[in-house]
């Protein structure tokens, strides 16, 4: 039989001690929603049975107050990713990315379960099991675990933020860093060669034009499936590029006004080989609503780069050039501009980055195989003067 042992003296619970010696604590309460209750907490001594009520009561406080103490990490993150792009802090392009990255937290275990309950050494062992993903992914889900206890913290769902309390540190990939090279002279002559003769299947989508264009003047490939004839000016020789096809939420293709960077809004020299290239591709262009030069007209859909990418990858296989992925067409344009001497500041300019450093970072092992000719220019300028 079980033994009533005594009364709090707040009057809003009992003890007791239940016949197979184990401890019973019966709550008298107030829910969210005015109406009384009562619950009972059950544990091998009478401060097990008070701390179980207590962190019952806070919880309740908390939910009275608007605060989801069942909130998980994704839950969080995604709240607040929403809120940015309903604010337009970012465009749907990127919450489509965050919610991506948001996903990998949301399929592990850390990611089921209240943001209350998950610890250091939980974390941690997520982390762990990050090392077979890219360091750019791995960095990406590590910001979003920071932002989320920072957002708990901040509206009282946690009392402190672990992530401030712990060494909790971002780890590192175990795959190596693919570092996507340009195509040598060799192999860009084979890749225009062939696609020179190319002649596109019946019914067939035509990328070479794209291909091309990239190649020879550095575009991104979404950039250059967004262009417009009013984007080509051969008046001043430039092409003016300020959109690009990207994708949004649900993968769906989109024309975006501006393109990845700030500074990608910019113009372009339009090259003697270039300009052929662009003239056909106006002649040749498709009716559509967006008015743009490349456009999906059988499927009755934009080109992504996706779409592209299939073609250059079957297009250096044919030409016997080993797969880099199509942006190599771009690293190939930067390439042979440096092998030009064009300045790494005018380099900078056309290719759209945000900082000069990115130039020279992304082109390092370029500008260093200059390093022989550079020391032969300046001997002999060095003695031209004397």
């Amino acid at each position: 039989m079980a033994t009533k042992m005594q009364r709090k003296a707040n009057g809003e619970g009992s003890l007791r001690l239940r016949s197979n010696g184990t401890y019973e604590y019966r709550l008298t309460y107030y829910d969210v929603y005015g109406k009384r209750k009562a619950k009972s907490f059950y544990g091998q001594s009478d401060v097990v049975c008070y701390e179980k009520a207590e962190k019952f009561i806070d919880a309740l406080e908390k939910e009275k107050l608007g605060i989801d103490v069942t909130a998980t990490i994704p839950d969080i993150v995604k709240n607040k990713c929403k809120q940015d792009f309903d604010m337009n802090y970012v465009g749907e392009q990127g919450y489509s990315r965050n919610l991506h990255t948001i996903s990998i937290i949301e399929k592990s275990s850390i990611g089921q379960i209240p943001i209350t309950e998950v610890s250091a050494p939980l974390i941690d062992m997520f982390l762990i099991t990050l090392t077979d993903y890219s360091n750019s992914i791995i960095s990406k889900v590590y910001r979003h675990l920071r932002l989320a206890f920072r957002e708990a913290y901040n509206k009282g769902i946690i009392e402190k933020n672990i992530f401030e309390m712990a060494n909790i540190r971002c780890p590192k990939s175990c795959k190596k860093t693919k570092k996507v090279t340009g195509l040598t002279k060799d192999e860009q002559k084979r890749f225009v060669d062939y696609l020179e003769q190319y002649e596109a299947p019946h019914g067939r989508n035509e990328y070479k034009a794209q291909l091309l264009i990239s190649l020879y003047s550095g575009m991104r490939m979404g950039e250059v499936n967004a262009l417009r004839s009013e984007n080509i000016d051969f008046k001043h020789g430039v092409i003016h590029v300020s959109s690009t096809i990207s994708r949004g939420l649900d993968y769906r293709a989109f024309i975006k006004d501006g393109t990845k960077t700030n500074a990608g809004i910019r113009d372009i020299p339009i090259m003697d080989n270039l300009k052929p290239i662009l003239e056909k591709a106006i002649e040749d262009a498709p009716e559509n609503e967006y008015g743009l030069l490349f456009y999906d007209d059988e499927h009755d859909k934009l080109i992504t780069t996706c779409q592209v990418n299939e073609f250059f990858k079957r297009t250096c296989i044919k030409c016997g050039i080993p797969l880099r992925g199509q942006h190599s067409l771009r690293h190939t344009f930067a390439t042979r501009c440096i092998e030009a001497n064009i300045p790494a500041v005018v380099l900078k300019n056309w290719l759209g980055h945000t900082d000069i450093h990115v130039t020279l970072d992304t082109y390092a092992d370029v500008f260093s195989n200059m390093h022989n000719e550079s020391i032969a220019k300046l001997d002999n300028y060095i003695n031209a003067i004397a």
